[in-house]
């Protein structure tokens, strides 16, 4: 093999070659216009406790590369120009939402933006191999409140509805009215933070992330995110139904306050548990192919 002679070799500092200042200008600029939807992002996981959990979904994406990082090296095969055509794509979205005053699609559009980034500088084997961590990213974008709102609504009347069920069950009188359960002593209004749907997208990504870790099947897996939302939809009326009952038993206090985070991270984590049974019971039951990452 030859070598480049010292004498053509760049002799300048890293930092000053053409291909690393073109770079280093690309993440520049592209800092500067996303940097205000990041911040305004964050402010959202950090105020509204549906999407708290878009703090932790960049970390567990990052997990993801990290664990391939061996492999990732091996398959690099340099530029790949259709990079550039992902990012303009990505670019246009932006500005749609731009001109429409719309923030989920500007957020949204920083994903393929990173992704078509990877895609020019190290190929199309990298970014076949990470397409599944840039895509979870996704999970971390709040939902338009059109799209919210549509969501939440009829989770209530579900919610509402097997609730008045579950009380009955223990014989406490109880007829539901849209989205209230009147019990005996207490109603019960099912609004929008009871709704079940910080469950149904924090169960999503849990239920997404497991199925992808321990099912070797992609149809096995899409079984497990698609059985989210009866989990979700469950044990949320599991809330709803403990909260009438500590209501109706012990004090209306407990509607608020410590008691009721506490019951709702209980039943959270009743979901959680449900859906690892639910995918662990799968993976005994498909056999694992040799090439399951």
């Amino acid at each position: 093999m030859t070598q480049t002679p010292p004498e053509k070799r760049d002799q300048r500092p890293i930092y000053l070659r053409p291909l690393n200042l073109a770079w280093a200008l690309v993440a520049g600029l592209l800092l500067w216009i996303y940097l205000p939807h990041i911040i305004s992002m964050i402010k959202n996981w950090w105020v509204d406790p549906n999407y708290s959990h878009g703090f932790l979904v960049p970390i567990v994406s990052a997990g993801l590369v990290w664990r391939q990082r061996h492999k990732l090296g091996a398959l690099a095969a340099g530029p790949n120009y259709w990079g550039l055509a992902v990012i303009g794509g990505a670019l246009a979205v932006l500005l749609v939402g731009q001109l429409g005053h719309e923030f989920y699609l500007r957020r949204l559009s920083l994903i393929p933006v990173l992704w078509g980034l990877m895609l020019l500088a190290w190929g199309w084997p990298v970014a076949r191999r990470l397409w599944f961590a840039f895509a979870y990213l996704i999970l971390m974008v709040p939902l338009p409140y059109m799209l919210y709102d549509a969501v939440a609504f009829p989770l209530r009347l579900v919610a509402a509805r097997i609730a008045t069920w579950g009380v009955r069950l223990f014989g406490v009188p109880a007829f539901v009215e849209g989205n209230t359960v009147h019990l005996p002593n207490v109603v019960l209004n099912v609004v929008d933070a009871c709704s079940g749907i910080r469950s149904l997208i924090s169960l999503l990504a849990v239920g997404v992330i497991l199925a992808y870790l321990i099912l070797p099947n992609r149809w096995i897996k899409a079984v497990v995110v698609l059985l989210v939302l009866p989990v979700a939809v469950f044990t949320n009326a599991l809330r709803v139904t403990v909260a009438g009952l500590a209501a109706e038993w012990i004090s209306k206090e407990t509607l608020d306050g410590v008691m009721h985070d506490f019951v709702g991270w209980i039943v959270f984590m009743v979901g959680f548990a449900i859906l690892l049974g639910i995918t662990l019971g799968l993976k005994k039951l498909v056999p694992e192919p040799k090439d399951h990452p």
